[in-house]
């Protein structure tokens, strides 16, 4: 059996900000597409930054976004899978997080939605190029559904806020996760980026476990599960060692690369 699609996350898997996107990255993935493998990344990023990176990899297969709830095509940019938030969801999601006083984003297109614009959301629409919008109460906010609500906090109110969260919600109800340490993230049951690369699958007669999929986040845990062949990225969170089928060496030194390279000199891809 040979591996027909990989999957890559980006943050902390194939660059960071002291490692960016390395040359032998490129050509491990440029040699993987030639082999005959689909490549796409599985990303918490909106569509518009995860299109930075496809653009330098050349990826031309769709890739999922915000977190695995949108899956778009990088070069027309034609939105392909789309599992949003329902207005109704938002408002449960946003009634639970009321008590907790944490800022709040809601995503849609590439615009951030909050009830108050503070120094920090301002200057997180800045870093990212994100429009960020006040829109008043975000709760009762029902222009259009958010594709995913992201709350930041420090690392230990979000910790304990995604347990609560578990705790108060059915996985069938939201799906829950952090992504950074003080991100916890809120996305439609049917969202996440392991739902996201099985449409994908579907849409491209591939069987589960025929991809190879790389992460290092709490919010890869459930893709990694699904993969036919997981990799964690050395560093990885332990959520993530504990499911990974092997375990990479560090972006420092080009971890993903040389896997795939290892997966292609074995004649395991495409």
């Amino acid at each position: 059996m040979s591996y027909k699609l990989i999957a890559l996350d980006i943050d902390g898997t194939i660059r960071s900000d002291e490692y960016p996107l390395s040359e032998r990255t490129r050509q491990a993935v440029h040699r993987a597409r030639e082999a005959g493998a689909l490549i796409t990344l599985a990303t918490g990023r909106t569509f518009k930054s995860a299109l930075r990176q496809s653009s330098d990899l050349d990826i031309t297969t769709p890739i999922a976004s915000f977190q695995g709830a949108h899956v778009a095509d990088p070069i027309s940019c034609e939105v392909l899978w789309h599992m949003p938030l329902t207005q109704e969801m938002t408002r449960i999601a946003m009634d639970a997080l009321r008590p907790y006083g944490l800022e709040v984003m809601g995503y849609r297109d590439n615009a951030a939605f909050v009830s108050d614009v503070t120094e920090w959301t301002e200057g997180y629409g800045k870093r990212n190029a994100v429009d960020v919008k006040a829109v008043g109460d975000l709760g009762a906010y029902s222009a259009d559904s958010m594709t995913r609500l992201v709350v930041r906090g420090d690392d230990d109110a979000i910790e304990r806020l995604e347990v609560d969260l578990k705790s108060k919600f059915d996985p069938s109800d939201l799906y829950i996760t952090r992504s950074l340490s003080y991100f916890c993230e809120i996305l439609h049951p049917d969202g996440g980026k392991d739902k996201a690369l099985n449409w994908l699958c579907e849409s491209n007669d591939i069987q589960p476990e025929e991809t190879v999929a790389f992460g290092n986040g709490y919010n890869d845990v459930q893709m990694l599960e699904w993969a036919g062949y997981s990799v964690a990225i050395g560093g990885a969170v332990p959520q993530v060692l504990e499911v990974a089928d092997t375990v990479a060496p560090p972006i420092e030194e080009d971890g993903a690369a040389q896997v795939i390279e290892g997966l292609l000199d074995r004649g395991l891809i495409g």
